[in-house]
């Protein structure tokens, strides 16, 4: 059951393994059910990688699982979209709170560059104060709308040695990253994201 309404500004912690806040960010609720989808704006600078662009006015479709090691972004060109969009309006006037019909309630040409998973430890929301926090295991993976999946930051991963801190957390990963690699390969990522 939602106990916050679709369209709710809401603050995101990414947190280090540890549990300290490297950055907060706003976006707007989706689903505050599990999984929780999230609908934010990537506001800052273009982020140029070796494997996409984050750039400024992409739109990601976040996905956070409260039993799951991992989270799920769903990255779309969101350059042609007017910075002044009503999001609680325009999630509001769609019945399905996807991704897709957001953008095609928009009329606006949002392209799938791709999902980017982190890997993390099971998320928490505080549906009182509207903050979702998170914490990040340094491993990711990139799956491109085409071309073939790449993991990403394992050596960053390695360094956490979580087969010896968190034995169970580190075999829960493993699992998922078979699973999620598996899902890559047959194009069929998007169906755990109902997109």
């Amino acid at each position: 059951m939602t106990s916050s309404p679709a369209g709710t500004l809401i603050r995101i912690k990414k947190q280090s393994a540890q549990g300290n806040t490297l950055f907060t960010y706003t976006g707007w609720l989706l689903n505050d059910g599990d999984p929780m989808a999230i609908l934010a704006r990537w506001e800052l600078p273009d982020l140029h990688k070796t494997y996409t662009t984050f750039a400024r006015g992409d739109l990601l479709l976040e996905v956070f699982y409260r039993q799951r090691p991992y989270n799920i972004f769903a990255l779309f060109a969101g350059q042609k979209i007017p910075p002044d969009v009503n999001w609680p309006q325009q999630i509001a006037t769609v019945s399905s709170k996807t991704i897709s019909a957001i953008c095609q309630s928009l009329g606006s040409h949002c392209a799938l560059k791709g999902y980017y998973i982190n890997f993390t430890r099971p998320v928490h929301y505080d549906s009182r104060q509207h903050c979702l926090a998170w914490r990040d295991v340094a491993l990711d993976m990139w799956i491109p709308a085409q071309g073939p999946p790449q993991m990403l930051d394992e050596a960053d991963y390695r360094a956490l040695n979580l087969p010896e801190r968190d034995p169970q957390l580190a075999r829960d990963i493993e699992n998922a990253r078979q699973s999620l690699l598996n899902l890559a390969r047959t194009n069929a990522i998007h169906q755990i994201l109902n997109l």
